[in-house]
């Protein structure tokens, strides 16, 4: 759903299609009949979240701060030595 930018009635859309992998364009019109307003949208994808577990090469969105973050974060804790074990002899 999208709100009408004149009115701020519900928008319903009425059609979309494909621009590219990550770009889709969508027709909306307001549900106001006294509004009546159609308009366009883009909807992106514009960064990852989670990457995915069948990545396609072709499709290139950088991932969020926060992903970037929790990935370092992950890394690090695999990176760690192990601790020694208890009741070892020196």
């Amino acid at each position: 759903m999208f709100l009408c930018p004149h009115c701020q009635g519900k928008a319903k859309t009425r059609s979309s299609k494909a621009m590219t992998r990550t770009l889709r364009e969508v027709i909306y019109q307001c549900d106001d009949p006294e509004c009546g307003h159609s308009f366009v949208v883009h909807a992106e994808a514009v960064r990852t979240l989670s990457p995915s577990a069948r990545p396609d090469p072709s499709v290139h969105l950088p991932q969020s701060p926060q992903a970037l973050a929790l990935a370092a974060a992950r890394n690090a804790a695999h990176q760690r030595p192990a601790a020694e074990p208890s009741g070892a002899l020196a």
